[in-house]
C-alpha cells in the first residue's frame, strides 16, 4: 500500500524533539513568500466531467484510438489491454485515487527529464506499473525506487548506493538514469514497444526472445517468447496510462489527502553534514514528511564533502525561512549534536573490479578476498548457484573512501 506521502495536515504540529535543554531558536520570517501567495488562485474551477453510466468497451477502445494518434508510442487496444484496464477501474479503484494525488508531484518532474531527453513524455506512466509512484518500493528481487533499479543497474547508470546514499531513491537522479536507459534501448531496437518491454526484462532477454521467435520485432507477436512478466508489461503500462488520463469519467476522484506539488518544494544544499531529525526540529517540520521528502539518504544523515555539497528538499515555505537564518540553525544543530553526541559516520563509495575467474577459484575463496560474502558475489552476478568456471567474469565491489 502506497504510504501517504507528503501529507501537510501536521506541518505545523509540535516539535518533535521532547528534550528540556533545546529550545527552538526565534527565526526571521520569510517575508517573500507572501508576494508568492498573491499568485496563488484563491478558488480552483471545479472540473465537470462526464460519468460511464456503465462501462462501455467501444468508448474505451475511441478513447485509447485518439491517445495513440498524439504519441509516438503505440497504443493498441484488445482483450489483454481491456483485463488489465477493468483491474484498475474495478479492484484498485482507492489505489488510482491516490496515484491521481501522488502524480500532482511526480508527473512534472518526469516530464521535465522526458522533455530534456527529447524522450515520449507519455513515458512518465512506467513508474505506475514499476512502483506505485513509491520513492521507497522494493521488489522481492531488490529493485528499488520509483523507476525500480536493480544494484547493478543502478550503478552502471551512475546512480550511486553508499553508506549515505541510495539514488535509485533521489526521484532527480534515477529519473535520468531511466532516460539514459530507455534512450539506449530505442537506439538498439528501434521501437517503442520493445524498449518498454527490455526495462521490464532487460535488453539481453528481448533480444533472446527475438532470436527464439525467429527474427519477430513486433512485440504482440512476440509475446509468446517473452518473460512471463513481461508479457503483461505492455498491456498494463497502456492500461495506466489511459486509467490516469480517464479515471474521473469513470468516477474515481483525486484522492483528499492534501500532496506537495512540484512548486511547493525547494532544494537547498547544506554547507554541514546533519541529521534529518535535527533540521525538522529547528524548522517545526514533521519528521516523517522531511524524510519522505528526501528518501535518498540512507540512515536519515545527510553528508558532506569538501568537493560536494548535498542538497535537502524542504516545503516551500521553509526554504525561505532557512536561507535567512542558516547561521544561527547551523549553531542550533551543533548544540544538538553536542547534547546526543553525534557521529557521522565516514562517506564512502563503491568500486567495480571485473575478476576473471582462474582454477582453483570458488565463490567463498573470492569473497574472503574481497572481504565481502557469497551471497553478494551472487547478487552483483545475478548468479542462480554457487558454480562457476574458469575464465567467467565476475562483478565485485568493494568500498572506498
Amino acid at each position: 500500500m502506497i504510504r501517504s506521502v507528503f501529507i501537510l495536515i501536521t506541518l505545523m504540529s509540535l516539535p518533535v524533539f521532547s528534550q528540556s535543554e533545546i529550545k527552538i531558536p526565534v527565526l526571521k520570517t520569510d517575508n517573500v513568500l507572501d508576494y508568492d501567495k498573491e499568485f496563488e488562485k484563491l478558488i480552483e474551477e471545479t472540473k465537470i466531467v462526464d460519468q460511464d453510466i456503465v462501462f462501455d468497451e467501444e468508448l474505451v477502445k475511441r478513447r485509447i484510438d485518439s491517445l495513440n494518434k498524439i504519441t509516438p508510442l503505440n497504443l493498441v487496444y484488445n482483450k489483454t489491454v481491456l483485463q488489465h484496464i477493468k483491474f484498475y477501474l474495478f479492484q484498485r479503484k482507492k489505489q488510482v485515487g491516490k496515484l491521481l494525488a501522488l502524480s500532482d508531484y511526480y508527473f512534472p518532474i518526469f516530464e521535465q527529464y522526458l522533455d530534456k531527453n527529447n524522450l515520449p513524455l507519455e513515458l512518465k506512466y512506467l513508474p505506475i506499473i514499476e512502483s506505485s509512484l513509491n520513492p521507497t518500493a522494493r521488489s522481492y528481487a531488490g529493485a528499488v525506487g520509483l523507476w525500480q533499479f536493480m544494484y547493478l543497474t543502478g550503478k552502471e547508470y551512475g546512480l550511486r548506493i553508499n553508506s549515505y546514499l541510495d539514488e535509485r531513491k533521489d526521484v532527480y537522479k534515477s529519473t535520468q538514469a531511466a532516460c539514459d536507459y530507455l534512450y539506449k534501448a530505442y537506439k538498439v531496437f528501434n521501437d517503442w514497444d520493445l524498449a518498454i518491454s527490455s526495462y521490464n526484462a532487460g535488453r539481453r532477454n528481448i533480444t533472446k526472445a527475438i532470436r527464439r521467435s525467429g527474427g519477430i520485432f513486433n512485440y504482440w507477436e512476440l509475446r509468446p517468447f517473452l518473460p512471463k512478466e513481461t508479457r503483461n508489461y505492455i498491456p498494463s503500462f497502456i492500461a495506466a496510462l489511459y486509467v490516469m488520463n480517464f479515471a474521473e469519467e469513470h468516477g474515481i476522484s483525486k484522492s483528499s489527502e492534501i500532496l506537495f506539488k512540484t512548486h511547493e518544494v525547494d532544494s537547498i544544499h547544506l554547507n554541514r553534514p546533519l541529521k534529518i531529525s535535527h533540521l525538522a526540529h529547528v524548522l517545526q517540520i514533521d519528521i516523517d514528511l522531511l524524510e519522505e521528502l528526501n528518501p535518498m539518504y540512507r540512515n536519515k544523515l545527510i553528508p558532506f564533502l569538501n568537493s560536494e555539497k548535498f542538497p535537502i528538499i524542504l516545503p516551500h515555505n521553509k526554504a525561505g525561512v532557512f536561507l535567512i537564518n542558516e547561521d544561527s540553525i547551523y549553531h542550533q544543530i551543533t548544540s544538538m549534536e553536542l547534547i546526543e553526541k553525534t557521529k557521522y559516520p565516514a562517506f564512502t563509495d563503491l568500486e567495480k573490479i571485473r575478476y576473471k575467474v582462474i582454477k582453483g577459484d570458488y565463490l567463498g575463496k573470492i569473497a574472503k578476498k574481497y572481504m565481502c560474502s557469497t551471497s553478494d558475489i551472487m547478487l552483483w552476478n545475478d548468479l542462480k548457484s554457487h558454480k562457476i568456471k574458469v575464465g567467467q567474469t565476475l562483478n565485485i565491489y568493494r568500498t572506498v573512501k
